[in-house]
């Protein structure tokens, strides 16, 4: 029986500090720690493990001290070992294989076993220097996390022996909530915090309900549950089920921020974004005042400017060139000399080795060492080889003292104690159901279900008065895997934008309002992946006020320093960058592969509502509404076209933009009513802008570049496009042009006068048939009449 209690223990203020974080943690109280493993009744007693009451109280600590010569090559020495240790570890993973080993079934017996229980966790981050004048906390919490295992009646069990292939566990959340407050004191104490006593450690961290206080959660607390299962080989064949299992269901899932807090936010990231610099270049700051010694100082600023003018540059000197492939030839064959003296030390420690490394960057030392790794194995690899062509000679005759290879001894543990433990944990030489799967392609491996109920994110201005709220029903996302192909399928019930001065966003269906599935190597079609999305209508409603208050929100936090806004900048052009290129990468590499895949959009484009405050007949406001339309966007293996030759260069895509119309209304109108025939209306209330519309257009992308074929080719088609004109409309469009118009002044509004927009006038239409658009070449015939 293997158990471990540990309680009321204080943890270390200096826990973190190896991590080399902005924080640092002031108090920690750690309540009852409990691990229980029955070796001697494994499979009859599940694995416990208890934690309960983390309490931990972090603050900002952002002051980077400078270091002597000394100390900053001994931390460098101690970076290079811990990250060639690393390497070392990685590359050791990756040669060894997964399989069912007696080690892994004793895990998956523990595992199968476990019983953990998570409770009362609080971390607690204070901050007063981030923004000065603002002190703000923000803090973890976790009520209760717990899994056990179950039966089918989901009663709590425990398995052994073949039950351990047919595991189902039961996992239960509640109360996970992040919490940030704006404008708050530190948590002060009579006492220091290692003399108080467990009972005041709850109280302080607000364990108990009646302490409770209110928080401004950015994450609202949620509860949730979650089912896992592994199942046999025979009953996923039998039932279609994946081998494993997870279904994950979360009731509630809120987001808030507040506008206190997306300024502290700011100001936080701001003062790590400045020790992020400092501690870059910590190992040339002097330990010295600048008052003191300001010649030191400019020596500091002198090093790090050089350092960033060489990284952007990228350029060497010719004979910096020479110096560097000298030294890494004797650099290597040293290091791979003292590697094969001491084949027991994976890194070796020597007085020349560390002058050379003075030296050189980090990131050098790294490639030589591995370099050196590298041919020391080979070598090692070449000997081995050697030493197995010759005559193998018997030592064991002899009475050699080392272990036999028919040791049955196993630390005095018998065939049948062995035949008794492998039963308990389900150790079967040689078998492996996931090895076996992997032969069969259509065996689901893993399926997982999330599942939120109910999510929303909102934006809070001061009072806690909402200034937009975007909620979201039935989201549901599924994960299939296969030995080969794998499956991701999206779905959104419906969802709404909300503000005080009224609804900005609505999906028209209650359900399916968007559906998406990414397939790898799909089953039911001859393509590397596809892609299948579809949305539904949305109806948009552009609210002034509202827009003009989401987008002060974010602009009000205009203090940012030049530095973070730079690192953002810089971070953001990156990415952009970095997504480019990987996106030119990745076309470039299916189009060359001729990777085939299929994509099948259909995209029910938004239906937007724009509200004026202009009444013509003082009694209805007038409103323009845009319908873009619905948008489908496929693939074509096969098409018209004059040679085979171009089918094989070219992949085709269908773009097909259809029902686009725009209209002015006085009055109400939703978009959910069936649209006035304008043919049949005598009624100025209703006036036609566009009338219904759509584009046809394919695009051609070779595969491989041909000088007799261009790379891209483009036809568009616009059957018909109508525009209608009057003064009245004029007066209503200019009305919406003001909408979007910065208030620079206070201008009177001139009144119209009634017959402006009253009575009988003259129409003009615009008609256009044909618009095509071939390789260079563009076409357009258009035709202009008049009528009243």
């Amino acid at each position: 029986m293997g158990n471990v209690e540990l309680t009321n223990m204080q943890l270390r203020p200096e826990a973190l500090n190896a991590l080399k974080l902005p924080v640092k943690v002031k108090a920690g109280f750690l309540g009852s720690v409990k691990l229980k493993v029955p070796w001697s009744r494994l499979g009859q007693e599940p694995v416990l493990v208890y934690l309960d009451r983390i309490l931990i109280l972090a603050e900002p600590a952002t002051q980077v001290e400078g270091s002597s010569e000394d100390a900053i090559q001994e931390a460098k020495k101690n970076k290079v070992k811990e990250l060639e240790m690393k390497l070392l570890d990685n590359q050791h993973q990756q040669k060894s294989e997964m399989d069912t080993s007696w080690l892994g079934s004793l895990v998956n017996t523990i595992i199968g076993n476990l019983k953990l229980s998570i409770t009362n966790i609080h971390i607690r981050y204070e901050d007063t220097e981030s923004n000065p004048g603002h002190p703000f906390a923000a803090g973890l919490k976790l009520g209760r996390l717990s899994a056990v295992t179950i039966d089918d009646l989901g009663r709590e069990t425990f398995a052994t022996g073949g039950a351990l292939e047919h595991i189902q566990k039961s996992v239960e959340l509640e109360s996970l909530a992040f919490y940030f407050d704006s404008d708050i004191l530190p948590w002060t104490v009579n006492k220091s915090w290692e003399d108080l006593l467990p009972s005041e450690w709850n109280q302080i961290f607000e364990l108990r309900s009646e302490t409770i206080k209110e928080h401004n959660y950015i994450l609202e607390p949620v509860t949730g549950n979650a089912k896992y299962s592994k199942l046999q080989l025979d009953d996923s064949r039998s039932t279609g089920q994946a081998l494993q299992n997870a279904i994950i269901n979360l009731d509630n899932v809120t987001l808030s921020l507040s506008k206190d807090g997306y300024r502290d936010i700011v100001k936080m990231a701001d003062n790590f974004a400045s020790f992020n610099q400092r501690l870059r270049y910590a190992h040339y700051r002097p330990s010295v005042s600048i008052k003191s010694n300001p010649a030191t100082w400019w020596k500091y600023a002198y090093k790090v400017v050089t350092d960033e003018t060489k990284k952007a540059s990228g350029k060497f000197s010719w004979e910096h060139v020479l110096k560097c492939a000298r030294l890494r030839k004797t650099y290597i064959s040293l290091y791979a000399s003292l590697l094969k003296s001491d084949p027991n030390h994976l890194v070796v420690d020597d007085k020349l080795v560390e002058e050379l490394d003075r030296e050189l960057d980090i990131d050098v030392i790294l490639q030589w060492r591995m370099l050196a790794h590298k041919f020391v194995e080979q070598v090692s690899e070449s000997d081995l080889m050697a030493e197995k062509t010759k005559p193998k000679s018997s030592w064991w005759s002899f009475g050699w003292t080392g272990s036999s290879k028919d040791d049955s001894d196993h630390r005095g543990f018998t065939e049948e104690d062995w035949e008794q433990l492998n039963k308990i944990i389900g150790y079967k030489e040689g078998s492996d159901d996931y090895l076996l799967a992997s032969e069969e392609k259509d065996i689901m491996q893993f399926y997982m279900e999330i599942h939120m109920k109910h999510n929303a994110s909102r934006l809070v201005s001061e009072g806690q008065n909402f200034l937009a709220d975007l909620s979201c029903e039935g989201l549901a996302c599924k994960i299939k895997t296969y030995p080969e192909a794998k499956v991701f399928d999206l779905t959104l019930g419906s969802y709404k934008l909300s503000s005080p001065y009224g609804l900005l966003a609505e999906s028209a269906t209650a359900s399916d309002s968007l559906v998406g599935i990414f397939s790898y190597k799909p089953f039911d079609a001859q393509v590397d992946w596809s892609f299948v999305a579809k949305a539904s209508p949305c109806y948009v409603t552009y609210i002034k006020e509202s827009v003009d208050q989401i987008i002060g929100f974010f602009k009000s936090n205009s203090s940012v320093s030049q530095t973070l806004a730079l690192e953002a900048a810089a971070a953001m052009q990156m990415t952009i960058d970095g997504v480019k290129r990987s996106a030119q990468q990745q076309m470039n590499r299916v189009l060359k592969e001729q990777t085939r895949f299929l994509l099948d959009l259909d995209i029910a484009a938004p239906k937007i509502t724009i509200p004026t405050k202009f009444y013509p007949d003082d009694l209805h406001a007038t409103k323009l509404l845009l319908d873009l339309g619905n948008l489908t966007v496929t693939t074509e293996d096969y098409w018209e076209c004059d040679s085979s030759e171009e089918k094989d260069l070219y992949l085709q895509f269908n773009l097909v933009l259809s029902d686009v119309s725009a209209f002015l209304v006085d009055g109400n109108y939703h978009w959910s009513e069936t649209p006035l025939d304008v043919a049949q209306v005598n009624n100025n209330s209703f006036l036609p802008v566009i009338e219904k519309c759509g584009i046809v257009g394919k695009l051609q992308q070779i595969h491989l570049e041909n000088p007799l074929y261009p790379s891209t080719r483009l036809a568009v088609r616009l059957p018909s496009l109508g525009f209608h004109f009057s003064p009245a409309r004029y007066h209503r469009l200019m009305q919406v042009v003001k909408i979007f118009q910065e208030d620079n002044a206070e201008i009177g509004v001139q009144p119209w006068n009634q017959a402006d927009f009253e009575a009988w006038l003259s129409l003009l239409t615009w008609k256009v048939f044909v618009l095509s658009l071939l390789f260079s070449l563009f076409y357009l015939v258009n035709s202009i009449g008049m009528f009243s």
